[in-house]
């Protein structure tokens, strides 16, 4: 007996050893990285975890840094840490104390309810192997968040951010595969496998030790008492409390709200259109009927197109090129976007909200409203996708249009290429004036995916492969610029279209706000004017010529578009508008990624190209 009491006496000292070595090591690591959890907070926090980890040490039998319980702190260890550590070494500065706090709870909690819980399934008689398989599998959907953010960490040597889960949370399964393949590759999906059994073969042998050891004890009433409502209270607490106000989490649920925020767009709408007063009767539709189109393109960045950049290897722009010297054309030199997103960039580029204003999109008007009160017809044609589970702003914007059509009318990112969109021409009214926007594809990756077999005018090639193939998607878009325009030039009266990108491309790293470089933001734009609308808005056609080599951000699309109708209104800044002589931005007071870079930060600007 005596000896029976020493030996548990010892196991309790031993426990309370590993519970303090595990509290302050932690404690340690949160100082390390630049931030702790505040004098308070060691005391508040220290005795219920204490107590808590000595006992499941008791309960299971097993030191907190034994081979057996290694399976189920593994995860509890990188949900405490992971975040805080890798926004640590991103920012070299530290997370927030409060966000710290719930990391620490919830990993600590994690692990204290994975283990106790295989000790509850192994009390109901279930075998060591099957609560082996079953908790290994456990311990791998416990990890995979921090792996996750682990792994986005290696590819960009960044932290994942609001902005990186806005991405995510508005993609779609067939756009998620193509991330996958473009980013890690055959062989990497390989080698994820791979890590994924060596993993899952590594929990299941230590589930088993652990449930061999836990079937063999026969634990007496009292200590299954205290085993089931540990449990309880862990499982509870972890997942209810704590799991919603995790930093990884908490960063989502940014992201979600802010998508919620945008389904507000519908509401209200009639009442925000009806209060839009036209400040012209004389508007483009009436002094000059025809078609106006605007085309958006996808992934398009100056830095690759040959007629910006004539040291480019690639002549992937003859038509664009040509129409530098059409005097119908303006091809702007300083277009850029405002963020390197498509959803967040075209909600701006669409409405009345702007880096430069506080407007909010959903309580703003779009450039199709701006369209029907200046009298057309309007069309929305796309070849993108609608985003996920919810509509994107782009989407709800896209509905208000008299017809919408997507190319595949799913909620899917689609295969097709952009000329599938010409199909759509033909439907057009030519005797009625008409606002057409088209919305393509263009040069998203993957970028070979973006063109036909017939445009594959560069072979991928070792060192050139990436950039070979997207010149080609560079080259198809501008064959179907073409299309679009000699198309409506011959059967829709077109008076006037605008082409501009949603954004740019590094073809090494895509564009990531992340790893944010200026070859993101570097646009394409052109405007066309015909004879007849020069003849009618001599000053607006002057200016715009005049600002051909000026500086724009995308997000002033919608004023630029009320200038070039003729349609001012209570819904417009004659200063945000580039085809008025009062446009009142420059290089100096222009910004992007949402007013967060300095267009003057852009190390292209004065180098020869």
């Amino acid at each position: 007996m005596r000896l029976m009491t020493k030996n548990y006496r010892a196991g309790s000292v031993g426990f309370l050893v590993a519970s303090l070595v595990f509290y302050i090591c932690l404690v340690l690591f949160y100082i390390n990285i630049g931030q702790d959890m505040g004098p308070v907070n060691y005391f508040a926090y220290l005795l219920p975890t204490i107590i808590s980890l000595c006992l499941i040490q008791y309960l299971t039998g097993s030191s907190l840094f034994s081979a057996e319980l290694s399976a189920h702190i593994l995860p509890g260890l990188a949900w405490c840490i992971t975040f805080p550590l890798l926004y640590s070494w991103t920012y070299h500065s530290a997370w927030y104390i409060s966000q710290i706090r719930i990391d620490f709870l919830f990993g600590t909690g994690l692990f204290i309810m994975l283990a106790s819980l295989q000790a509850v399934f192994l009390q109901s008689r279930m075998g060591k192997s099957k609560a082996a398989v079953l908790f290994a599998v456990l311990d791998i959907l416990c990890l995979l968040i921090p792996a996750l953010e682990i792994a986005y960490y290696l590819i960009y040597q960044h932290c994942l951010t609001p902005a990186t889960l806005m991405a995510l949370y508005l993609t779609n399964p067939k756009e998620s595969v193509d991330f996958v393949q473009s980013t890690v590759g055959v062989f990497g999906i390989v080698l994820v496998l791979i890590s994924i059994g060596m993993i899952f073969y590594f929990m299941y042998r230590m589930n088993r030790r652990l449930s061999l050891k836990l079937i063999t004890s026969d634990p007496d009433r009292k200590k299954k008492s205290v085993l089931y409502l540990l449990t309880l209270f862990t499982a509870v607490y972890s997942f209810f409390f704590l799991f919603p106000q995790t930093s990884i989490i908490n960063n989502w649920k940014e992201v979600s709200d802010y998508v919620q925020q945008t389904q507000k767009y519908s509401i209200n709408y009639t009442e925000r259109y009806e209060d839009m007063q036209l400040s012209s009767a004389a508007t483009l539709a009436q002094k000059a009927p025809g078609t106006v189109i605007m085309v958006i393109g996808e992934s398009a960045s100056r830095n690759y197109m040959k007629t910006y950049t004539p040291s480019f290897a690639y002549d992937d722009t003859p038509w664009l090129e040509q129409r530098r010297q059409d005097p119908n054309f303006v091809v702007f030199d300083n277009a850029y976007s405002s963020w390197v997103q498509t959803v967040p960039v075209l909600q701006r580029a669409l409405t009345e909200q702007s880096q430069y204003n506080d407007k909010q999109f959903y309580n703003s008007l779009s450039v199709i409203d701006v369209a029907k009160k200046a009298g057309y017809d309007t069309y929305w044609f796309s070849n993108q996708g609608r985003y996920g589970q919810y509509d994107s702003a782009i989407t709800l914007i896209a509905k208000t249009a008299d017809h919408a059509k997507w190319t595949d009318d799913s909620y899917v990112f689609t295969d097709q290429v952009d000329g599938t969109l010409l199909n759509f021409l033909p439907e057009i009214d030519p005797s009625k004036n008409n606002f057409v926007v088209l919305h393509l594809m263009g040069s998203h990756i993957y970028y070979n995916n973006r063109y036909p077999a017939d445009f594959e005018k560069w072979k991928n090639e070792d060192s050139t492969s990436t950039e070979s193939s997207y010149a080609n998607s560079i080259l198809y878009t501008d064959y179907i610029l073409s299309q679009i325009y000699n198309y409506a030039k011959e059967n829709l009266h077109l008076q006037a279209m605008v082409y501009y990108s949603d954004h740019g491309e590094d073809v090494n790293i895509s564009h990531n706000p992340d790893v944010f470089k200026f070859d993101m933001v570097r646009i394409p734009m052109f405007v066309y004017l015909s004879g007849e609308y020069q003849r009618t808005y001599p000053v607006r056609s002057s200016t715009l010529q005049q600002n051909q080599g000026q500086y724009f951000t995308n997000d002033m699309i919608y004023d630029t578009v009320c200038g070039i109708l003729n349609a001012p209104s209570n819904h417009y800044d004659e200063g945000q508008d580039f085809s008025s002589p009062q446009y009142k931005f420059n290089l100096q007071n222009l910004t992007t990624m949402l007013g967060q870079r300095k267009l003057t930060e852009d190390p292209y600007i004065g180098k020869p190209q």
